[in-house]
C-alpha cells in the first residue's frame, strides 16, 4: 500500500462519484487557499456555501460567477497509512512479531479521507442576488479493530487475520438555491441571505483483514456495500454588515433545521447520523488589491459519521487567510487553520497551512494545497466571471 496510490485513488472517488456528503474538509478552492477563511470573504460563485448573504455584498466590479471544481484530503493524524505499510511489510516478510507489534499500535487509531465536487453560478445585482449550487461529498474514517494479544499471536500467528480495518463513508448530494438581499440599516449596508438546499444521504460500512486491506477506498462506491438513507430539506441563512467601506462582519448558520437518521447498518447494527445546526462567523478586510479574512466556529462539530470510535475527528476551527491581487490577472492566498475541538488528539491539533493562486485567461483557475504533518490534501476548480 503506496501513499502516492492513496492519493490517487481518493481523486478517483471525486472524479466517478455520483453521489456524496455535506460536511467534507473544504467548500472550494479559493476558500481553501485562504485557510477557509470564508464567512466575510467570499466571493459570488462560492457564496453559496461560504455565506449566502456575500450574494449580495460584493464590489460592483462583477456580477456573474460560475465555478466548477473537485478536491481531496487525506487526514492521517495517526500517521495509520505508515503504520499499515510497516505491519504488511512485516507480515509479507514473516516477521510476526514486528507486524503483531505494529497492529497493537495501530488499535483505535483513525485515518479519514474526504473527497468533494462542487458548482455553483451567481448573479449579484444591486438588490437582490441569486444563485444555484451543488456538491457532492464523501467523507468515511478507518480505524483498526480485534487486534490480537502479541503473545498469543506469537502461539499462533494466524491470529493476525483476526485484526481489521473498519471503515465507515457516507456520501450526500446537496442542491441549494441562494437569495440574498441589501439594506441600509442606520446608513450601514446589511445584507441578509438564505439558502434553502435539499440532502440525499448514502451510507457504506466496509471491514477488510488488515493483512490484505488496500485503502483505495474504492469499495465505497460498490452498490452492494451502500445504505440508502433517505433524503430531508434544510437551510442556510447567512448575514453581512458593513462595519466601514472596506471591513465587514459575517455570520452564518448552517443546517438550521437540524436532522437525525436511525438506520441500521450493512453489518446490522443500530446506528445514527446527525446533521446538526452549525454556526461560524467572520471578519474581513477587502480592497481591489488585498483580502484578509478570519473565521471561526462557534460550536464544536461533530464528526457526519455514526461510529463512536470516530468522534476524535470532531472539530472546531479557527481560519485566517489572505488574498493579493496583481491586476485582476493573478491572486496569491495563503492560509492556516487551527482545530482547537475538545477531546482531540494533539496531532489533531496541529495547524493545517493551505497555499494556493488563482489565474485569469479568459476563464478562472483556481489550485490550493493544505498540508499538515502526514495529513495533506487540494482542490482545483475552474469557472468564468464578468
Amino acid at each position: 500500500m503506496n501513499k502516492s496510490v492513496q492519493y490517487l485513488c481518493l481523486l478517483s472517488i471525486v472524479v466517478v462519484s455520483n453521489t456524496a456528503i455535506a460536511l467534507p474538509f473544504s467548500f472550494e478552492a479559493r476558500s481553501l487557499a485562504m485557510g477557509n477563511a470564508r464567512v466575510a470573504t467570499a466571493d459570488i460563485a462560492t457564496a453559496p456555501f461560504a455565506n449566502p448573504a456575500m450574494l449580495a455584498f460584493q464590489p460592483m466590479l462583477e456580477d456573474f460567477s460560475m465555478l466548477i471544481g473537485a478536491g481531496g484530503f487525506l487526514r492521517d493524524d495517526d500517521n495509520v497509512v505508515d503504520l499499515i505499510d510497516q505491519f504488511q511489510a512485516a507480515y509479507d516478510d514473516g516477521d510476526i512479531t514486528t507486524a503483531a507489534e505494529t497492529a497493537v499500535q495501530l488499535e483505535g487509531k483513525v485515518i479519514a479521507p474526504e473527497a468533494t465536487a462542487a458548482f455553483a453560478t451567481g448573479f449579484s445585482g444591486e438588490k437582490w442576488s441569486f444563485a444555484v449550487s451543488a456538491r457532492a461529498d464523501v467523507v468515511s474514517a478507518g480505524t483498526v479493530v480485534d487486534v490480537p494479544d502479541p503473545n498469543a499471536v506469537a502461539l499462533d500467528p494466524s491470529l493476525l487475520n483476526d485484526a481489521k480495518l473498519e471503515i465507515e463513508g457516507v456520501q450526500t448530494t446537496e442542491l441549494g438555491v441562494s437569495l440574498a438581499k441589501n439594506f441600509q440599516v442606520f446608513g450601514q449596508k446589511v445584507s441578509v441571505g438564505i439558502t434553502p438546499k435539499y440532502v440525499k444521504i448514502d451510507n457504506v460500512y466496509i471491514i477488510e483483514p488488515l493483512t490484505t486491506v488496500s485503502t483505495s477506498l474504492s469499495d465505497l462506491l460498490n452498490e452492494d456495500n451502500k445504505n440508502d438513507l433517505g433524503d430531508f430539506t434544510t437551510l442556510d441563512v447567512g448575514l453581512v454588515m458593513g462595519l466601514t467601506e472596506h471591513v465587514q462582519l459575517g455570520l452564518v448558520v448552517s443546517n438550521l433545521v437540524a436532522h437525525k437518521v436511525n438506520f441500521t447498518t450493512t453489518s446490522g447494527t443500530q446506528a445514527t447520523l446527525s446533521f446538526d445546526t452549525q454556526a461560524r462567523a467572520g471578519i474581513a478586510y477587502r480592497s481591489r488589491f488585498m483580502t484578509l479574512g478570519a473565521d471561526v466556529d462557534l460550536l464544536d462539530n461533530d464528526p457526519l459519521l455514526s461510529n463512536p470510535n470516530f468522534q476524535g475527528l470532531k472539530t472546531q476551527f479557527v481560519s485566517i487567510g489572505s488574498e493579493f491581487n496583481a491586476f485582476d490577472f493573478a491572486q496569491l492566498r495563503l492560509g492556516v487553520q487551527k482545530n482547537i475541538a475538545s477531546d482531540i488528539s494533539e496531532n489533531a491539533k496541529e495547524n493545517l497551512y493551505t497555499a494556493g493562486v488563482g489565474f485569469w485567461f479568459g476563464f478562472n483557475l483556481d489550485v490550493s494545497v493544505i498540508k499538515a504533518g502526514d495529513s495533506i490534501g487540494g482542490f482545483l476548480q475552474t469557472g468564468v466571471r464578468f
